[in-house]
């Protein structure tokens, strides 16, 4: 076999692993519109260095016929390919979103181990979809002693707010009116971000001409917050944007 040839077989390959690998991210573990909230691209940029750039490189380096101690050269390129799919993969699996839930004006994101599971109550919420997050919408206990002990225990105790506790959680489907009226208007955010007008505007046109009024709530997303954009009357999630969905100078809380 020539240099070229175990080139091309070894890049054949790896474009196929690594194919099936983000095939799975983007449709099943990462489904649109979800990626780039979770800002998982950092680590499969190093899956996709290694095992589709640097493997095959090296082999169209090292690779001579008949070269004593061949078979360890290809072993170690290998191993070094391998150990960055397991590593990528795995991490990219763990911090899936599993659920993305509403709380208060803002969605966030979460990985299954950034909550207590052991705590869902409803049936509903345990049963994540294929493709997709558990959708959830977190509500402010009702009573004022239950509200005040929930304060201090994240004011003073270091516990997670609403978010991140599936005690106070609903299921989205019965508080998506809570979203819809805390959703706010996509014409107001391009106004206010002219750099990105072009594309705000477009989604709302395509939007109206389904007849739905696209509107937005802000998303904590991993290092920066997203605009997310939902359709005004189902609330059923359409797009995650990266544009500064905060209109006020104060930006979120906490």
């Amino acid at each position: 076999m020539s240099k070229l040839r175990a080139f091309l077989v070894h890049l054949g390959l790896s474009a196929a692993i690594v194919g099936a690998v983000c095939a799975t991210i983007f449709l099943v573990w990462y489904p649109h519109p979800y990626f780039a909230a979770k800002g998982a691209w950092d680590v499969l940029r190093v899956l996709v260095g290694v095992d589709l750039v640097l493997g095959p490189t090296l082999t169209l380096l090292l690779f001579k016929p008949q070269k004593p101690g061949l078979l360890f050269d290809l072993s170690v390129i290998a191993s070094i390919q391998l150990s960055a799919l397991l590593y990528g993969t795995t991490v990219i699996y763990q911090e899936r979103p599993y659920f993305a839930v509403f709380a208060v004006d803002r969605f966030q994101v979460l990985a299954r181990r950034d909550v207590d599971a052991s705590q869902i109550g409803a049936d509903e919420l345990s049963d994540k979809p294929l493709a997709g997050p558990i959708l959830a919408v977190a509500v402010l206990p009702e009573d004022p002693k239950e509200f005040q002990a929930l304060l201090e225990e994240v004011l003073f105790e270091n516990k997670p707010d609403i978010e991140r506790r599936p005690e106070y959680w609903h299921p989205y489907s019965s508080r998506s009116a809570d979203v819809l009226a805390r959703g706010q208007s996509l014409t107001d955010l391009a106004k206010a971000r002219p750099e990105s007008r072009e594309r705000i505007e477009a989604i709302i046109a395509s939007m109206h001409s389904n007849g739905a009024e696209p509107i937005y709530v802000p998303l904590v997303g991993r290092g920066r917050d997203f605009t997310f954009i939902i359709d005004g009357e189902t609330a059923r999630p359409i797009e995650i944007i990266d544009v500064d969905p905060w209109l006020d100078s104060a930006g979120p809380a906490g």
